[in-house]
């Protein structure tokens, strides 16, 4: 997989080392909190990570690469380094066990509820207590006390491990990462920023949440339109490629109003507007400042968490060896991109160039579903990734399957051993070079075309002569 190792700096000083190096890990269980020391981490400079983020971070480790997703786990709200107990509990999307699951956390929440108030009632000799009790009271370390017992009752969250799917994601990644990494580069933001999707998604292309957000990057629409298509038969938040660059525009949009990428990631989540009054309200540009005394009514548990769980996520990707067994990442997707001239089904362009309209759609993931189906057409001018081999003789298939759909014929004049094509419309240069057996630089130079992206219906090229 691929290693972290790259120190962000100005673009014309960048030395960026990307390694590939095999997954593998040690056997046996991984500890319960990992002492990886992060400081040492060449993204430390970039993404600090506060001493008083520790905790908070290990939590999310645990959550990423130790806590299985048949397991939950019990624990303080504001003060994730208090965890009262992780319990079996099977994970199923059936209505009769997700109920009783919720069922069974409620109680699970209302038992040690029960004994926090208890605790805090009574205020016992630590010495007197056993089981549950004990163990609740050691949770809180030099902290405990009924005032902090008192507070934590209400605070008593549930969280289900990801262990599973934060490992599927690894393997997902390797079709993308190195694509995404190269888009970065080129916007010049830190290129470990190439892992986000995987607490935002865990590189499922497919992702959809609640409120709207599409992709592995998560873009609402209205923000996506910002920074690519977002359409009936174009969505590109669901290219990982395309949204990338548009990540890594917001992204750099929020370090250079912020002054800081802990606070340009949690504008990610939080939304720009949110942090920048959070600074104002706080009178602090400080991460930590701001995690901890900035109560806007929207910066609640996923925001505040929303940078550690990033740092945790590199961590585990820089241990990767130490937690998960040896994995084999997908390969990274290899394409070359021909234009689609006139709109067609994806099953025309498929039948027509010799390839599965699925493994087409699979090329090309913002291609909505409608288009899939059949029921909207890929539209005129889309950059159509096609699998490397068949871009020989793909261009002058579709053309020619273009023309027989449309019932075009080709218009070609000649005198005095000069040979002229009349541009219908839909054609492109390249279209027309692989009718006519000949290339775009050619036509350019007869033609004397500034632009090769530009002519016109009716216009008379020069095909030979």
């Amino acid at each position: 997989m691929h290693a972290l190792t790259t120190l962000y700096l100005p673009r014309a000083m960048r030395i960026a080392i990307v390694a590939i190096s095999t997954f593998g890990v040690l056997s046996g269980p991984a500890p319960a909190l990992a002492q990886h020391a992060s400081a040492s981490a060449p993204y430390a400079n970039v993404f600090p990570s506060p001493h008083g983020l520790r905790p908070t971070i290990e939590f999310w480790k645990n959550v990423f690469a130790v806590w299985s997703e048949n397991e939950i786990v019990a624990h303080d709200r504001d003060d994730l380094s208090i965890v009262y107990r992780v319990v079996p509990q099977q994970k199923s999307d059936e209505t009769a066990v997700r109920k009783a699951n919720e069922k069974e956390q409620k109680a699970i929440k209302a038992h040690i509820r029960d004994i926090l108030l208890d605790l805090a009632e009574r205020n016992p000799d630590p010495r007197t207590l056993a089981g549950e009790y004990r163990d609740i009271y050691n949770a809180f370390g030099s902290g405990a006390g009924p005032e902090r017992w008192r507070r934590a009752a209400d605070r008593i969250r549930i969280q289900r491990g990801l262990k599973e799917g934060f490992r599927e994601g690894l393997l997902r990644s390797g079709q993308y990462y190195d694509h995404i990494v190269a888009v970065l580069d080129e916007e010049d933001v830190p290129l470990e920023i190439a892992w986000l999707p995987m607490i935002e998604t865990t590189f499922n292309l497919e992702a959809r949440s609640s409120v709207g957000a599409g992709g592995v990057w998560q873009f609402m629409p209205s923000t996506g339109r910002l920074y690519m298509k977002v359409g009936r038969s174009v969505d590109q938040r669901f290219d990982p490629i395309i949204a990338a660059r548009g990540a890594a525009r917001l992204l750099k949009h929020n370090y250079e109003v912020l002054g800081s990428w802990p606070l340009a990631l949690t504008a990610y989540n939080h939304g720009l507007a949110g942090m920048k009054r959070a600074v104002r309200d706080v009178g602090s540009d400080d991460y930590m400042t701001i995690r901890m005394h900035y109560d806007g009514p929207r910066f609640k548990f996923a925001s505040k968490n929303f940078y550690p769980e990033f740092l945790a996520a590199l961590e585990v990707v820089d241990n990767v060896e130490h937690y998960f067994g040896v994995l084999t990442p997908s390969a990274p997707l290899e394409f070359e991109t021909i234009e689609v001239s006139t709109s067609m089904k994806l099953a025309e362009i498929a039948n027509a160039i010799g390839v599965d309209d699925r493994l087409l759609w699979q090329f090309n993931p913002s291609l909505t579903n409608s288009v899939a189906r059949g029921r909207r057409n890929v539209p005129a001018g889309f950059d159509l990734r096609i699998p490397p081999e068949l871009v020989e003789e793909a261009p002058a298939q579709l053309a020619s399957a273009v023309a027989g759909r449309t019932g075009q014929r080709v218009r070609t004049v000649e005198g005095n051993g000069t040979r002229y094509y009349t541009v219908q419309p839909g054609d492109t240069l390249s279209l027309i070079a692989a009718r006519h057996g000949t290339t775009v630089r050619v036509l350019i130079a007869l033609n004397d075309i500034e632009d090769r992206n530009h002519i016109e219906i009716g216009q008379r090229l020069k095909i030979s002569g």
